[in-house]
């Protein structure tokens, strides 16, 4: 998850989940509704696992994703994903209208338990998940990444 300024854009351009400068990222954006973020996509076959269905790790991305977006703009701390279940619902098909959200559910001293869905235009629920996370330090969560190319 890539940390945001004020506008809600990507402070790391390259994450694969939400960054501008990644060609072949996701590219998500998240708004902050009421006790969750939502974003909203339509992904191509280059993110297929098979013929017309989304690949289940592309599924896993963007609800790990938006639990990221929920810590930042909900819990107001950058963490990282200690534990994810994942339950997969229905296929999720390339070039259809996806709406993932997130929101926080439980908080205990720097652990948090974030809910995620992944639901079709019809408003149907493809995917869910269940995170656990662990907040980051403060100096840690501000640090620049170091990247090795």
């Amino acid at each position: 998850m890539a940390a945001s300024n004020p506008q809600g854009q990507p402070l790391f351009g390259g994450c694969f989940g939400c960054g501008t400068d990644n060609s072949i990222g996701l590219k998500l954006r998240f708004t902050h509704q009421s006790d969750r973020v939502v974003s909203h996509t339509v992904l191509g076959r280059e993110y297929a696992g098979y013929e017309d269905f989304v690949h289940g790790g592309v599924v896993a991305t963007m609800l790990d994703e938006a639990m990221g977006w929920a810590m930042l703009h909900i819990h107001k701390r950058m963490a990282v994903t200690r534990g994810l279940n994942i339950t997969y619902r229905r296929p999720v098909y390339v070039g259809r209208e996806l709406t993932i959200s997130a929101r926080p559910v439980s908080v205990d001293g720097t652990k948090v338990r974030l809910e995620a869905s992944l639901a079709d235009e019809r408003g149907r629920l493809l995917a869910s998940a269940v995170g656990d996370w662990v907040t980051v330090r403060d100096e840690r969560g501000a640090a620049k990444p170091r990247h090795n190319v």
